[in-house]
This record gives C-alpha cells, structure tokens and sequence, in this order.
C-alpha cells in the first residue's frame, strides 16, 4: 500500500515536471517570436503583380533606410560624418560669417531620383527572377522597364512600365504598369527640411523649438558639433520615422 502511494506520489511529481517544462518551452518560443517576429514575404510567382509589388517595397524601404540616415543622398558626396553616418549637407559655406548656399534647391525631385536609381537593378532581377521560375510552364515575352518614383505628403507611389506576358497552350496573360504604393512621411521631411535651410540662409539660424510647439506631429533637434556644423533631426512622432541632415552656415572664428 505504502510503495503503491510513493509510486504514484512519484509518478504525479514527474507529470507536473514534464508539464513545467512544456511551459518554459513554450514560453520562450513565445518571447523568441515576439523579439523576433516573422518575416513573410509574397513569393508567389503565379502572380506577377503581388510579386513585383513585394519586390518593389523592400527594394524602397532599403533605400529610405539609407536616404533617411544621411541626407537624401544614397552615397553623399558633401558631408560630415557624424555618428557613423556620411550626412549630406544640404546647405553650406565655409566662409565665415557668411550664410550658407543651398545644395539641394529641388530636394523632392532628388530623393525621387535617388530612390529610382536604386531600386531600379533590384527590381530588374526581381523580374528575372520571375522570368526563369515561369519559364518552366509558362512562354514569357516582356518589354523594357521604365520606373518613375513619386513624393506626395505621407506617402510614395512607384509606377513600372514594363509588359509581361504568360503564355500556355494559346491562352495569354498579361501584366503591365505595375504600381506600388506605401506610406513614409519622407516628402513632408523634404519640405520641413527646405524650410529649415531657408531660415539658415536667411537668419543664420532656425527656431526649432517655435517649430516644434506650432506643429507638434513633429519634433526637431538641433546639434552643434565641435567643428561648426550643424546637425538637423526631424522625428515624426506618431510612426517615430526620422530625417537627418547637415548645416554649414555663418562660421565664426575660433575663439568666437
């Protein structure tokens, strides 16, 4: 009776222990999916509109990640290098006391161009990519592409022209002007960033803290590095999206 009761006072406790452990596994694939969630792509190449739209957006959000960091510039040729980042300048001068020149008068336009520049090869093995997966049932004919990237306020859109056809025992299907659209507050961080070096040129200064209590969506800092350069940061607040860019303007001397 004695050893019946121990056996299954024994066999309880290791129930309980196997039960435990299945908590603790299952509890840290839990935080492990949290801390690092999935990542699913469209790779569905049945359908060339879903894939070259997913395509598309990843290829535009490398490129905003870089834009962002540095300026509007991909690979910036004026810069400071601040904080492991080559930030463009996008308005300076040397000289002392005197205001800076604007180096990007037509700031949209040149991060549109860039984000084209950059995306346009990616997207281009994207659609080899799908080329040489349907080749193997389908006959494929296809044009050449053009990409045009459009800035408006909260988003991009992102038109390629370029036909392509599936075709299989006389039935054809054809895609043409894919689109991608996606919402970045990149545009509105290009018109804040003009008004800023607007200012600079004009006052020699910008009232970032005026700024920021008028349009509170936004908040601007401003850093002054040893070297006389000034260091923009545009944080849009409700998606925590953020634009940094460079000011040289009105140096003084040393001593001053």
């Amino acid at each position: 009776m004695i050893n019946n009761f121990i056996y299954k006072n024994k066999k309880s406790q290791i129930t309980i222990f196997i039960i435990l452990g299945l908590i603790i596994v299952v509890g840290f694939a839990i935080i492990f999916l949290l801390v690092n969630p999935p990542k699913f792509k469209a790779v569905d190449k049945n359908n060339p509109q879903a894939f070259i739209e997913s395509c598309t957006k990843g290829a535009v959000e490398e490129a905003l990640n870089l834009l962002t960091k540095r300026g509007g510039d991909i690979n910036p040729v004026g810069y400071v290098y601040y904080k492991g980042e080559n930030i463009a300048y996008l308005c300076y001068n040397e000289e002392f006391y005197e205001s800076c020149i604007n180096q990007r008068p037509l700031l949209i336009e040149h991060i549109e161009k860039e984000i084209t520049d950059y995306i346009k090869p990616i997207i281009g093995e994207c659609f080899f990519d799908l080329k040489s997966e349907l080749e193997k049932r389908y006959e494929i004919k296809e044009s050449d592409m053009e990409i045009k990237t459009k800035l408006q306020s909260g988003h991009i859109s992102v038109k390629i022209d370029k036909n392509f056809e599936m075709i299989r025992k006389g039935e054809v299907r054809d895609f043409k002007n894919f689109r991608m659209n996606m919402v970045h507050p990149i545009y509105d961080f290009a018109k804040i960033s003009m008004e800023i070096v607007n200012q600079e040129i004009s006052f020699c200064d910008f009232d970032e803290l005026g700024y920021n209590i008028i349009h509170q969506k936004y908040d601007i800092k401003k850093f002054i590095t040893g070297d006389s350069d000034i260091i923009y940061n545009i944080k849009e607040l409700s998606t925590g999206e953020e634009f940094t860019f460079a000011v040289k303007s009105c140096k003084l001397p040393a001593g001053y």
